[in-house]
Protein backbone atom coordinates (compact mmCIF):
# COMPACT_ATOMS: atom_id res chain seq x y z
CA UNK A 1 0.00 0.00 0.00
CA UNK A 2 1.50 3.24 -1.25
CA UNK A 3 1.61 6.41 1.44
CA UNK A 4 2.44 10.23 1.08
CA UNK A 5 2.74 12.53 3.46
CA UNK A 6 1.61 16.20 3.28
CA UNK A 7 1.27 19.58 5.52
CA UNK A 8 -1.24 21.98 5.51
CA UNK A 9 -1.01 25.48 6.87
CA UNK A 10 -3.63 27.96 6.81
CA UNK A 11 -3.21 31.79 8.30
CA UNK A 12 -5.15 33.11 11.49
CA UNK A 13 -5.06 28.82 12.32
CA UNK A 14 -2.59 27.86 15.05
CA UNK A 15 -0.38 25.26 13.91
CA UNK A 16 0.16 22.74 11.03
CA UNK A 17 -1.90 20.13 9.92
CA UNK A 18 -0.65 16.94 8.25
CA UNK A 19 -2.23 14.60 6.20
CA UNK A 20 -1.29 10.78 5.34
CA UNK A 21 -2.87 9.70 1.92
CA UNK A 22 -3.29 5.92 1.85
CA UNK A 23 -3.62 4.51 -1.87
CA UNK A 24 -3.35 6.46 -5.28
CA UNK A 25 -6.78 5.42 -6.83
CA UNK A 26 -10.37 5.24 -6.19
CA UNK A 27 -12.65 7.51 -4.77
CA UNK A 28 -11.44 10.21 -1.93
CA UNK A 29 -12.29 9.41 1.33
CA UNK A 30 -11.45 12.08 4.10
CA UNK A 31 -10.99 10.67 7.35
CA UNK A 32 -11.33 12.87 10.87
CA UNK A 33 -9.40 11.18 14.11
CA UNK A 34 -10.38 10.19 17.28
CA UNK A 35 -8.31 10.34 21.01
CA UNK A 36 -4.91 11.85 19.58
CA UNK A 37 -6.22 14.28 17.02
CA UNK A 38 -3.38 12.95 14.63
CA UNK A 39 -3.68 11.94 11.30
CA UNK A 40 -1.79 8.36 12.80
CA UNK A 41 -5.27 7.72 14.58
CA UNK A 42 -6.80 5.71 11.80
CA UNK A 43 -3.99 3.66 11.16
CA UNK A 44 -2.61 3.29 14.88
CA UNK A 45 -6.70 2.16 15.76
CA UNK A 46 -6.65 -0.53 12.86
CA UNK A 47 -8.86 1.24 10.63
CA UNK A 48 -6.39 1.24 7.47
CA UNK A 49 -5.78 -2.07 7.87
CA UNK A 50 -9.53 -3.37 7.55
CA UNK A 51 -9.82 -0.93 4.82
CA UNK A 52 -6.68 -2.40 2.84
CA UNK A 53 -8.89 -4.79 0.74
CA UNK A 54 -10.58 -1.58 -0.75
CA UNK A 55 -7.44 0.46 -0.67
CA UNK A 56 -5.61 -1.85 -2.22
CA UNK A 57 -8.32 -3.04 -5.34
CA UNK A 58 -8.30 1.00 -6.22
CA UNK A 59 -11.44 1.81 -4.87
CA UNK A 60 -10.76 3.91 -2.18
CA UNK A 61 -8.11 6.41 -1.59
CA UNK A 62 -8.00 7.71 2.47
CA UNK A 63 -6.80 10.77 3.41
CA UNK A 64 -6.38 11.17 7.09
CA UNK A 65 -5.94 14.38 8.61
CA UNK A 66 -4.90 16.32 11.86
CA UNK A 67 -7.50 17.88 13.57
CA UNK A 68 -7.90 20.70 15.89
CA UNK A 69 -9.45 18.87 19.00
CA UNK A 70 -6.64 19.31 21.49
CA UNK A 71 -7.41 23.07 21.42
CA UNK A 72 -11.03 23.50 20.62
CA UNK A 73 -13.18 20.68 21.66
CA UNK A 74 -10.65 18.77 24.48
CA UNK A 75 -9.25 22.38 25.68
CA UNK A 76 -11.39 22.39 28.69
CA UNK A 77 -8.91 24.35 30.40
CA UNK A 78 -8.61 27.25 27.78
CA UNK A 79 -11.55 30.62 27.60
CA UNK A 80 -14.37 29.51 24.87
CA UNK A 81 -13.00 32.08 22.40
CA UNK A 82 -10.24 30.57 21.76
CA UNK A 83 -11.84 26.85 21.50
CA UNK A 84 -14.40 28.51 19.24
CA UNK A 85 -11.75 30.31 16.61
CA UNK A 86 -9.53 27.18 16.82
CA UNK A 87 -12.16 25.28 15.67
CA UNK A 88 -13.58 27.87 13.26
CA UNK A 89 -10.18 27.88 11.76
CA UNK A 90 -9.83 24.38 11.23
CA UNK A 91 -12.93 23.98 9.28
CA UNK A 92 -11.70 26.50 7.24
CA UNK A 93 -8.66 24.75 6.67
CA UNK A 94 -10.42 21.48 5.83
CA UNK A 95 -12.69 23.45 3.39
CA UNK A 96 -10.06 25.27 1.48
CA UNK A 97 -6.57 23.97 1.77
CA UNK A 98 -7.64 19.93 2.23
CA UNK A 99 -10.27 20.19 0.00
CA UNK A 100 -8.32 21.58 -2.55
CA UNK A 101 -5.40 18.60 -1.37
CA UNK A 102 -8.05 16.21 -2.22
CA UNK A 103 -9.14 17.73 -5.53
CA UNK A 104 -5.46 18.03 -7.07
CA UNK A 105 -4.35 14.45 -5.80
CA UNK A 106 -7.74 12.66 -7.33
CA UNK A 107 -9.20 15.26 -9.96
CA UNK A 108 -11.34 12.61 -11.57
CA UNK A 109 -12.10 10.38 -8.85
CA UNK A 110 -15.56 12.34 -7.78
CA UNK A 111 -16.77 14.60 -4.55
CA UNK A 112 -14.60 12.83 -1.40
CA UNK A 113 -17.01 10.76 1.43
CA UNK A 114 -16.01 11.81 5.07
CA UNK A 115 -15.78 9.49 7.48
CA UNK A 116 -15.31 9.76 11.32
CA UNK A 117 -15.31 7.34 14.48
CA UNK A 118 -16.33 8.93 17.85
CA UNK A 119 -15.45 12.50 17.94
CA UNK A 120 -14.28 12.91 14.47
CA UNK A 121 -17.73 11.50 13.42
CA UNK A 122 -19.03 14.79 15.06
CA UNK A 123 -16.26 16.69 12.98
CA UNK A 124 -16.97 14.77 9.95
CA UNK A 125 -20.88 15.73 10.09
CA UNK A 126 -20.13 19.23 10.74
CA UNK A 127 -18.03 19.55 7.97
CA UNK A 128 -21.27 17.73 5.68
CA UNK A 129 -23.43 20.12 6.97
CA UNK A 130 -21.12 23.31 6.62
CA UNK A 131 -20.82 22.78 3.42
CA UNK A 132 -22.49 19.82 1.69
CA UNK A 133 -21.56 20.73 -2.13
CA UNK A 134 -17.71 20.08 -1.47
CA UNK A 135 -18.91 16.28 -0.40
CA UNK A 136 -20.29 13.10 -1.84
CA UNK A 137 -21.75 11.17 1.59
CA UNK A 138 -20.92 11.02 4.99
CA UNK A 139 -19.97 7.90 6.94
CA UNK A 140 -20.40 8.73 10.59
CA UNK A 141 -19.19 5.94 13.61
CA UNK A 142 -20.62 6.08 17.19
CA UNK A 143 -20.57 10.24 17.09
CA UNK A 144 -22.09 12.34 19.47
CA UNK A 145 -23.51 15.42 17.91
CA UNK A 146 -25.01 17.83 20.83
CA UNK A 147 -22.04 20.09 21.51
CA UNK A 148 -23.40 20.56 24.79
CA UNK A 149 -22.47 17.18 25.83
CA UNK A 150 -18.96 17.61 24.89
CA UNK A 151 -18.37 21.17 25.83
CA UNK A 152 -20.49 21.00 29.38
CA UNK A 153 -21.48 24.36 31.33
CA UNK A 154 -19.62 26.24 28.51
CA UNK A 155 -22.89 25.69 25.60
CA UNK A 156 -23.51 28.63 23.87
CA UNK A 157 -25.39 29.95 20.97
CA UNK A 158 -21.09 29.94 19.54
CA UNK A 159 -21.10 26.66 20.13
CA UNK A 160 -24.57 25.73 18.46
CA UNK A 161 -22.99 26.57 15.18
CA UNK A 162 -21.02 23.37 15.57
CA UNK A 163 -23.57 21.33 17.19
CA UNK A 164 -25.40 18.97 14.56
CA UNK A 165 -28.54 18.44 16.75
CA UNK A 166 -29.02 22.59 16.23
CA UNK A 167 -27.61 22.73 12.97
CA UNK A 168 -30.44 20.56 11.43
CA UNK A 169 -33.34 22.14 14.22
CA UNK A 170 -35.44 24.42 11.65
CA UNK A 171 -33.86 22.76 8.39
CA UNK A 172 -37.10 22.40 7.11
CA UNK A 173 -36.96 26.46 6.14
CA UNK A 174 -33.84 26.23 4.25
CA UNK A 175 -35.09 24.00 0.74
CA UNK A 176 -31.44 24.69 -0.49
CA UNK A 177 -29.36 22.82 2.00
CA UNK A 178 -32.05 20.29 2.19
CA UNK A 179 -31.91 19.58 -1.34
CA UNK A 180 -27.93 19.52 -1.26
CA UNK A 181 -28.52 16.65 1.46
CA UNK A 182 -31.07 14.66 0.30
CA UNK A 183 -28.63 13.93 -3.13
CA UNK A 184 -26.48 12.66 -0.48
CA UNK A 185 -25.91 9.06 0.89
CA UNK A 186 -25.74 10.03 5.08
CA UNK A 187 -24.76 7.09 7.34
CA UNK A 188 -25.30 7.19 10.97
CA UNK A 189 -23.89 3.80 13.26
CA UNK A 190 -23.39 3.19 16.65
CA UNK A 191 -23.69 0.41 19.00
CA UNK A 192 -25.66 -0.37 22.20
CA UNK A 193 -23.53 -1.57 24.39
CA UNK A 194 -20.60 -0.25 26.77
CA UNK A 195 -19.41 3.53 26.04
CA UNK A 196 -22.11 4.29 23.16
CA UNK A 197 -23.74 6.58 25.21
CA UNK A 198 -24.17 9.17 21.60
CA UNK A 199 -26.58 6.78 20.64
CA UNK A 200 -28.99 9.42 22.34
CA UNK A 201 -27.94 12.53 20.48
CA UNK A 202 -27.80 9.81 17.50
CA UNK A 203 -31.79 9.39 17.65
CA UNK A 204 -31.84 12.81 17.86
CA UNK A 205 -30.23 13.81 15.30
CA UNK A 206 -32.53 11.28 13.12
CA UNK A 207 -35.36 12.97 14.35
CA UNK A 208 -34.52 16.50 13.08
CA UNK A 209 -33.73 15.01 10.23
CA UNK A 210 -36.58 13.28 9.54
CA UNK A 211 -38.64 15.98 10.21
CA UNK A 212 -36.96 18.47 7.60
CA UNK A 213 -37.11 15.50 4.68
CA UNK A 214 -33.54 14.37 4.61
CA UNK A 215 -33.29 10.76 3.79
CA UNK A 216 -30.11 9.47 5.99
CA UNK A 217 -29.70 5.79 7.51
CA UNK A 218 -29.46 5.37 11.14
CA UNK A 219 -28.51 2.08 12.32
CA UNK A 220 -28.47 0.78 15.64
CA UNK A 221 -26.46 -2.49 16.03
CA UNK A 222 -26.66 -4.59 19.43
CA UNK A 223 -25.61 -4.76 23.00
CA UNK A 224 -22.44 -6.47 22.74
CA UNK A 225 -21.24 -3.36 20.35
CA UNK A 226 -19.43 -0.95 22.09
CA UNK A 227 -17.44 2.16 21.78
CA UNK A 228 -13.95 0.68 20.34
CA UNK A 229 -12.19 0.47 17.18
CA UNK A 230 -12.73 -3.01 16.97
CA UNK A 231 -16.49 -2.30 15.99
CA UNK A 232 -15.81 0.46 14.18
CA UNK A 233 -13.75 -1.77 11.58
CA UNK A 234 -16.44 -4.05 11.39
CA UNK A 235 -18.91 -0.71 10.70
CA UNK A 236 -16.64 0.90 7.72
CA UNK A 237 -15.96 -2.77 6.49
CA UNK A 238 -19.35 -3.27 5.92
CA UNK A 239 -20.83 0.35 4.82
CA UNK A 240 -18.38 2.18 3.06
CA UNK A 241 -18.67 -0.01 -0.27
CA UNK A 242 -22.21 0.91 0.48
CA UNK A 243 -21.31 4.24 -0.19
CA UNK A 244 -19.44 3.91 -3.15
CA UNK A 245 -22.13 3.04 -5.20
CA UNK A 246 -25.23 4.90 -6.18
CA UNK A 247 -27.83 3.91 -4.08
CA UNK A 248 -25.88 1.25 -2.46
CA UNK A 249 -27.16 2.63 1.41
CA UNK A 250 -30.87 1.91 0.18
CA UNK A 251 -29.82 -1.78 -1.46
CA UNK A 252 -28.49 -2.28 2.09
CA UNK A 253 -31.49 -1.10 3.77
CA UNK A 254 -33.83 -3.22 1.45
CA UNK A 255 -31.40 -6.31 2.08
CA UNK A 256 -31.85 -6.06 5.41
CA UNK A 257 -35.57 -6.21 5.12
CA UNK A 258 -35.82 -8.54 2.69
CA UNK A 259 -33.30 -10.74 5.22
CA UNK A 260 -35.81 -9.73 8.37
CA UNK A 261 -38.71 -10.88 6.60
CA UNK A 262 -37.09 -14.37 5.09
CA UNK A 263 -35.99 -14.64 8.74
CA UNK A 264 -39.33 -13.70 10.26
CA UNK A 265 -41.07 -16.36 7.58
CA UNK A 266 -38.89 -19.39 8.39
CA UNK A 267 -39.15 -18.47 11.88
CA UNK A 268 -43.17 -18.73 11.09
CA UNK A 269 -42.97 -21.67 9.51
CA UNK A 270 -40.32 -23.31 12.30
CA UNK A 271 -43.24 -22.15 14.04
CA UNK A 272 -46.17 -23.82 12.69
CA UNK A 273 -43.82 -27.05 12.13
CA UNK A 274 -43.33 -26.60 15.89
CA UNK A 275 -46.99 -26.65 16.54
CA UNK A 276 -48.17 -29.48 14.72
CA UNK A 277 -45.13 -31.02 16.72
CA UNK A 278 -46.27 -29.87 19.95
CA UNK A 279 -49.79 -30.51 19.35
CA UNK A 280 -49.20 -34.22 18.99
CA UNK A 281 -47.28 -34.44 22.07
CA UNK A 282 -49.81 -32.59 23.73
CA UNK A 283 -52.40 -34.85 22.70
CA UNK A 284 -50.17 -37.89 23.76
CA UNK A 285 -49.50 -35.92 27.50
CA UNK A 286 -53.09 -35.77 27.84
CA UNK A 287 -53.77 -39.39 27.39
CA UNK A 288 -50.76 -39.83 30.05
CA UNK A 289 -52.12 -37.22 32.20
CA UNK A 290 -55.90 -39.14 31.71
CA UNK A 291 -54.12 -42.75 33.34
CA UNK A 292 -52.21 -40.71 35.56
CA UNK A 293 -55.32 -38.83 37.33
CA UNK A 294 -56.67 -42.62 37.50
CA UNK A 295 -54.10 -43.64 39.56
CA UNK A 296 -53.88 -40.60 41.32
CA UNK A 297 -58.01 -41.45 42.25
CA UNK A 298 -57.03 -44.72 43.79
CA UNK A 299 -53.70 -43.65 45.65
CA UNK A 300 -56.07 -40.22 46.90
CA UNK A 301 -58.60 -43.06 48.64
CA UNK A 302 -55.58 -44.91 50.11
CA UNK A 303 -54.27 -41.77 51.19
CA UNK A 304 -57.51 -40.20 52.97
CA UNK A 305 -57.42 -43.72 54.92
CA UNK A 306 -54.30 -43.22 55.60
CA UNK A 307 -54.80 -39.90 57.06
CA UNK A 308 -58.29 -40.75 59.00
CA UNK A 309 -55.89 -43.20 60.86
CA UNK A 310 -53.12 -40.69 61.41
CA UNK A 311 -55.40 -38.19 62.66
CA UNK A 312 -56.70 -40.57 65.63
CA UNK A 313 -53.07 -41.28 66.51
CA UNK A 314 -52.43 -37.48 66.29
CA UNK A 315 -55.65 -36.99 68.76
CA UNK A 316 -54.01 -39.14 70.71
CA UNK A 317 -50.58 -37.79 71.00
CA UNK A 318 -52.14 -34.76 71.70
CA UNK A 319 -53.96 -35.59 74.24
CA UNK A 320 -50.69 -36.81 76.26
CA UNK A 321 -48.90 -33.92 75.15
CA UNK A 322 -51.55 -31.69 77.37
CA UNK A 323 -50.90 -34.15 80.10
CA UNK A 324 -47.51 -33.70 79.91
CA UNK A 325 -47.48 -29.85 79.32
CA UNK A 326 -49.53 -30.19 83.05
CA UNK A 327 -47.20 -31.71 84.70
CA UNK A 328 -44.70 -29.85 83.33
CA UNK A 329 -46.55 -26.07 84.22
CA UNK A 330 -47.07 -28.09 87.93
CA UNK A 331 -43.23 -28.98 88.87
CA UNK A 332 -42.40 -25.60 87.63
CA UNK A 333 -44.93 -23.82 89.84
CA UNK A 334 -42.75 -25.97 92.46
CA UNK A 335 -39.86 -25.15 91.23
CA UNK A 336 -40.39 -21.64 91.43
CA UNK A 337 -41.39 -21.90 94.75
CA UNK A 338 -38.26 -23.45 96.09
CA UNK A 339 -36.36 -21.03 94.19
CA UNK A 340 -38.12 -18.31 95.86
CA UNK A 341 -37.51 -20.22 99.46
CA UNK A 342 -34.18 -20.66 98.68
CA UNK A 343 -33.40 -16.57 97.62
CA UNK A 344 -35.01 -15.71 100.83
CA UNK A 345 -32.90 -17.84 102.71
CA UNK A 346 -29.98 -16.67 101.08
CA UNK A 347 -31.12 -13.19 102.17
CA UNK A 348 -30.92 -14.18 105.33
CA UNK A 349 -27.72 -15.82 104.90
CA UNK A 350 -26.21 -12.71 103.57
CA UNK A 351 -27.30 -10.69 106.47
CA UNK A 352 -26.29 -12.90 109.27
CA UNK A 353 -22.26 -13.39 107.45
CA UNK A 354 -22.66 -9.25 107.01
CA UNK A 355 -22.98 -8.93 111.27
CA UNK A 356 -20.71 -11.85 112.04
CA UNK A 357 -18.15 -9.46 109.39
CA UNK A 358 -19.01 -6.30 111.41
CA UNK A 359 -18.58 -8.37 114.90
CA UNK A 360 -15.64 -9.56 113.49
CA UNK A 361 -14.20 -6.28 112.85
CA UNK A 362 -15.51 -4.80 116.00
CA UNK A 363 -14.13 -7.12 118.16
CA UNK A 364 -10.87 -6.61 116.18
CA UNK A 365 -11.46 -3.05 117.34
CA UNK A 366 -11.20 -3.59 120.29
CA UNK A 367 -8.29 -6.48 120.57
CA UNK A 368 -6.44 -3.33 119.00
CA UNK A 369 -7.71 -0.74 121.67
CA UNK A 370 -6.45 -3.41 124.51
CA UNK A 371 -3.09 -4.24 123.08
CA UNK A 372 -2.38 -0.32 122.64
CA UNK A 373 -3.60 0.48 126.19
CA UNK A 374 -1.16 -1.89 127.54
CA UNK A 375 1.57 -0.16 125.41
CA UNK A 376 0.49 3.06 127.00
CA UNK A 377 0.73 1.51 130.67
CA UNK A 378 4.13 -0.31 129.81
CA UNK A 379 5.23 3.46 128.85
CA UNK A 380 3.92 5.27 131.74
CA UNK A 381 5.49 2.56 133.65
CA UNK A 382 8.54 3.07 132.34
CA UNK A 383 8.12 7.06 132.29
CA UNK A 384 7.85 6.96 136.38
CA UNK A 385 10.57 4.72 137.00
CA UNK A 386 13.02 6.97 134.54
CA UNK A 387 11.10 9.72 136.86
CA UNK A 388 11.91 8.63 140.07
CA UNK A 389 15.35 7.39 139.17
CA UNK A 390 15.60 11.57 138.37
CA UNK A 391 14.88 12.61 141.92
CA UNK A 392 17.12 10.44 143.49
CA UNK A 393 20.13 11.77 141.75
CA UNK A 394 18.48 14.94 142.31
CA UNK A 395 18.12 14.36 145.91
CA UNK A 396 21.35 13.07 146.24
CA UNK A 397 23.03 15.98 144.53
CA UNK A 398 21.14 18.47 146.74
CA UNK A 399 22.89 16.36 149.44
CA UNK A 400 26.21 16.34 148.52
CA UNK A 401 25.50 20.39 147.60
CA UNK A 402 24.43 20.81 151.23
CA UNK A 403 27.24 18.71 152.67
CA UNK A 404 29.98 20.89 150.85
CA UNK A 405 27.92 24.06 151.60
CA UNK A 406 28.27 23.11 155.56
CA UNK A 407 31.93 21.48 155.44
CA UNK A 408 32.85 25.70 153.46
CA UNK A 409 31.11 26.94 156.44
CA UNK A 410 32.92 24.84 158.96
CA UNK A 411 36.08 26.10 157.72
CA UNK A 412 34.75 29.68 157.93
CA UNK A 413 33.57 29.33 161.06
CA UNK A 414 36.92 27.96 162.35
CA UNK A 415 38.91 30.76 161.12
CA UNK A 416 37.30 33.77 162.41
CA UNK A 417 36.22 34.63 165.68
CA UNK A 418 32.22 34.36 166.09
CA UNK A 419 30.47 37.60 166.25
CA UNK A 420 27.99 39.42 167.92
CA UNK A 421 24.18 39.92 167.98
CA UNK A 422 24.19 41.62 164.14
CA UNK A 423 24.22 38.61 162.59
CA UNK A 424 20.62 37.80 164.02
CA UNK A 425 19.23 39.73 161.50
CA UNK A 426 20.25 38.25 158.02
CA UNK A 427 19.78 34.90 159.74
CA UNK A 428 16.26 35.20 159.15
CA UNK A 429 16.56 35.63 155.43
CA UNK A 430 18.29 31.83 156.34
CA UNK A 431 15.46 30.40 157.56
CA UNK A 432 13.14 31.61 154.87
CA UNK A 433 15.70 29.92 152.18
CA UNK A 434 15.83 26.82 154.16
CA UNK A 435 11.63 27.01 154.36
CA UNK A 436 11.34 27.27 150.73
CA UNK A 437 13.26 23.81 150.56
CA UNK A 438 10.19 21.01 150.76
CA UNK A 439 9.76 17.26 150.79
CA UNK A 440 8.86 15.91 147.87
CA UNK A 441 5.00 14.95 148.77
CA UNK A 442 5.07 11.75 147.31
CA UNK A 443 7.53 9.64 148.22
CA UNK A 444 7.45 7.15 150.84
CA UNK A 445 11.36 6.12 150.44
CA UNK A 446 13.84 6.57 153.54
CA UNK A 447 16.35 8.28 150.91
CA UNK A 448 13.66 11.35 151.02
CA UNK A 449 13.70 11.53 154.68
CA UNK A 450 17.23 11.54 154.79
CA UNK A 451 17.36 14.61 152.85
CA UNK A 452 15.24 16.40 154.52
CA UNK A 453 17.05 16.13 157.59
CA UNK A 454 20.00 17.22 155.88
CA UNK A 455 18.31 20.12 154.26
CA UNK A 456 17.38 21.36 158.19
CA UNK A 457 20.41 21.57 159.65
CA UNK A 458 21.90 23.27 156.17
CA UNK A 459 18.95 25.84 157.39
CA UNK A 460 20.34 26.51 161.12
CA UNK A 461 23.72 26.08 159.67
CA UNK A 462 23.09 28.97 156.93
CA UNK A 463 21.23 30.99 160.03
CA UNK A 464 24.48 31.37 161.80
CA UNK A 465 26.22 31.72 158.50
CA UNK A 466 24.46 34.68 157.92
CA UNK A 467 25.22 35.84 161.23
CA UNK A 468 28.76 36.01 160.69
CA UNK A 469 28.73 37.12 156.92
CA UNK A 470 26.29 40.61 158.30
CA UNK A 471 28.56 41.00 160.84
CA UNK A 472 31.47 41.77 158.40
Amino acid sequence: METKDFTLHREGVDGDFDVTQYGTAGRPVIAFPEGDSSCASWGEGGMVDALAGLIDAGRVRLFCVDSADDASWYAGYAPADYRLTSLGGYFDLVENELAQLVRNKAPDAGAPIVVGAGLGALNATIAMLRKPSLYGGLLALSGTYDAAWVVGDAMSDAWRAFSPVDLVRGLGDNPLLVKALSGLQLAFVCGTGAGEEGGQTQRTLQGELEAAGVGATFEYWGADVDHSWNWWQEEARQLLPCLLEEGGLQRRHAASVVGDARAAAQSASADVAGTGERLEQAKERLAQMHDALAAAEERTKAEQQSVAEHAKEAERLAAAARDAWAEKDRIAALLEDAIRKGNEAQVEADRAAAELSSAQWIAGEAEAAVASAKSDQAAAEGEVARAEEAVEAALAREAEAKAQLQAVLDEASAKEPSAAAPAKKPAASAKKTAATVKKPATRKKPATRKAATGTKRTSRTRKASGGQGAAR
